[in-house]
This record gives structure tokens, sequence and C-alpha cells, in this order.
């Protein structure tokens, strides 16, 4: 027996069309990242986020570097914040400031 595909119908009868959905290249976007600046020191988490269309900010949060001075212990803060411009198959075109190493 075949089951029938679920399709989810307005309240008149018809079926909306397909929205259109934009890929998600986060992980790809980490990867490419990391590779072109290599991993910084006391790498804590890179947080990737869409702004519009192509683009993307992309937090380096770091771990500070520890101060046997103080007895508080500091959080982890953004190092390195990257602004991306990135192509429809997730290949990073443009960044500002540029990835180096």
């Amino acid at each position: 027996m075949e089951k029938a595909k679920k399709t989810s119908a307005n309240k008149d009868g018809t079926v909306p069309p397909e929205q259109h959905r934009e890929p998600n290249h986060t992980e790809r976007i980490k990867s490419q990242v990391l590779a072109k600046i290599g991993k910084p020191p006391r790498l804590d988490r890179v947080e990737v986020s869409r702004h519009h269309g192509s683009k993307y900010r992309v937090n380096i949060w770091q771990q500070p570097e520890p101060d046997k001075n103080i007895a508080v212990t500091i959080g982890p803060r953004i190092g390195l914040s990257y602004y991306l411009t990135v192509s429809d198959t997730g290949e990073i075109t443009h960044s500002d400031p540029p990835l180096t190493k």
C-alpha cells in the first residue's frame, strides 16, 4: 500500500507554494575560517550567524589568559570577528577584515 503525501492546505483548501529555503552554510563557513586563520590560542567556540542574503558574521570566542593575581574567573570573550560574503555554494568570497593567520 502506498502512503499518501501529507500536504498542509490553507483554510480555503488550496496548497501554498513551497517557500524557497536558502541553504545553511554554517559548518562550511566555520571550517573555512579556521583553515584560513589557524586555530586561535585558547579557542572556546566559533559562532556563525546569518545576517541577510549572503552576508554572515563570524565571532571567534576565546578564553582569556589566566591571571594568577585575581581570584575571579573571567568568561570567554570575542577575540576575533569577521563580516563575510558567501557564494551560493558556501565559499567565502569576501571578508572584512581579511582572513589572515
